[in-house]
């Protein structure tokens, strides 16, 4: 939507078209936005008229004028002439622009000879009650130019002319800033388009890289396993073919569900290395029932629990901890229990804390385990407790589902 002229037409060119045709036609010109107001300074303006609008209200009055046969020179499309409120003759022409009313281009402030026009529309008010001094106003009224009836028409006319000019100006205006903008939007779709085509790029390159490191980084610790076999470097094999299960372990699907007995296996790689560093300060007991190793829960869910123990329950003091790991099943559910003896958690501790301690951070926090147990089962289900324990350590309890897992069993093993 257009606000207003002065949008889309160059006042500084507007002005100069009106000094032209009002030096050229004899008569005052001015042009107005669609609520009468004046766009450019005016032209030839009669000493009279001049005088008129050098008081407040005579200004007012002008401007009511000015507005009234503009907007009624919208209404007909068409150029129309009236009598002012002083009574002087003035036309005036509308400038449309996309069937949008902007303003008008007036000129006039003359009388007619003969009084040859019929009676032509007029906005009645009384000039007696200005603060204006009479005697002066009629001196400058007896000198206003006259002017037939065929000459005020042809200069109507031309008036039409011109504001079509005017609107042909400032649609050629409009066209080019749409072309503009329609260029911008071009470039910025351009320049989107290329950022998508260098994202799907890189992330082709991130693909391949990640399908090319692992099998490096695999067939790497195979080469070292071998040579620390060679030589007779028991531990270092060890400890590289852990690292390699554990590797292989983590490039699975994070929302998969893989069965009890896997999770044990891949805990029991992490805590070989962690066993090797520290000896025999870390001891870890697990009890799980027979019956549930088959049983399935998210993958990564008792490791990030144990790192937790070992990096807020050892790490910090360095003292020897014991870490139990258990599994049972109670009624409907199944009871997953890890407890350390370490320092414990935060007294008062009110939210799941994140595994993180100096130097590292576990790769999933008990955030993350708790709420993928949610994704998995239910909202009902995940860390059902977390405390510090009266003397020392902390527990942590989980709660799944037993009857949905075993569904989820039959199911996958009928389709085997």
């Amino acid at each position: 939507m257009i606000k207003s002229l002065r949008e889309f037409v160059d006042i500084d060119q507007l002005q100069k078209l009106q000094e032209q045709f009002a030096e050229a036609m004899g008569v005052a010109v001015l042009i107005c936005d669609a609520q009468g107001e004046p766009v450019t300074k005016p032209s030839q303006f009669t000493a009279f008229c001049k005088y008129i609008r050098s008081c407040s209200e005579g200004q007012k009055r002008c401007i009511l004028s000015d507005d009234k046969v503009g907007k009624l020179a919208a209404e007909s499309k068409r150029p129309v002439i009236h009598r002012c409120h002083t009574g002087l003759v003035d036309f005036a022409a509308p400038i449309i622009l996309r069937d949008e009313y902007l303003g008008s281009i007036l000129c006039g402030q003359v009388l007619i000879e003969d009084e040859e026009l019929e009676e032509l529309p007029k906005i009645e008010m009384d000039l007696a009650d200005l603060p204006l001094d009479q005697e002066m106003l009629q001196k400058f009224f007896d000198q206003l130019d006259r002017k037939n009836k065929s000459r005020v028409q042809s200069i109507a006319e031309l008036l039409f002319v011109t504001a079509n000019y005017i609107v042909k100006l400032g649609d050629a205006h409009l066209t080019a800033q749409e072309l503009s903008l329609n260029n911008i939007k071009l470039l910025e779709e351009l320049q989107h388009r290329s950022e998508l085509e260098k994202m799907l790029k890189d992330t082709q390159l991130k693909v391949l890289q990640s399908q090319v490191n692992p099998h490096f980084l695999f067939n790497t610790l195979n080469t070292i396993s071998r040579l620390a076999y060679m030589e007779n470097a028991k531990q270092t094999e060890d400890v590289t073919y852990s690292l390699g299960k554990i590797l292989r372990y983590s490039l699975r699907n994070i929302d998969q569900l893989i069965p009890l007995k896997e999770e044990i296996e891949h805990l029991e790689y992490y805590l070989s290395i962690q066993q090797t560093r520290y000896r025999d300060q870390i001891k870890i007991v697990i009890n799980i029932e027979d019956h549930l190793l088959d049983y399935k829960i998210p993958i990564f869910t008792l490791q990030p629990i144990v790192e937790n123990s070992i990096v807020h329950g050892f790490e910090s003091t360095g003292d020897a901890i014991t870490i139990i790991v258990e599994a049972y099943t109670e009624k409907e559910k199944i009871v997953i229990n890890v407890i350390d003896d370490g320092v414990g958690i935060e007294e008062n501790s009110t939210s799941i804390p994140l595994s993180k301690g100096t130097g590292h951070t576990t790769r999933i926090g008990l955030n993350n385990v708790d709420k993928r147990i949610k994704h998995a089962f239910g909202s009902q289900w995940g860390i059902a407790r977390l405390e510090q324990l009266s003397q020392v350590g902390t527990f942590v309890q989980l709660h799944m589902p037993w009857l949905v897992s075993f569904i989820i069993f039959f199911l996958l093993w009928k389709a085997e």
